[in-house]
């Protein structure tokens, strides 16, 4: 009786191997499809109140700027 291939710890292997790298390729294009449907996830914003008033601070022109 000739053993079966498709019980054989190779085939087992390789199997897996394959399943792996396709659920890897999955994940990899979701990804990539949630990072170009929403860029505005890559916007570097402030992280506290104190950073974000000085970030809108320095944004606008001053107000009273050569009026001295």
């Amino acid at each position: 009786m000739q053993p079966d291939p498709w019980n054989s710890d190779t085939e087992r292997f390789s199997r897996l191997r394959a399943s792996f790298w396709i659920l890897v390729f999955g994940i990899a294009v979701m990804g990539y499809l949630m990072a170009i449907g929403h860029p505005d996830w890559f916007v570097l914003r402030p992280v506290s109140s104190a950073s974000a008033a000085m970030s809108q601070a320095a944004e606008q022109p001053a107000a009273n700027e050569g009026n001295s």
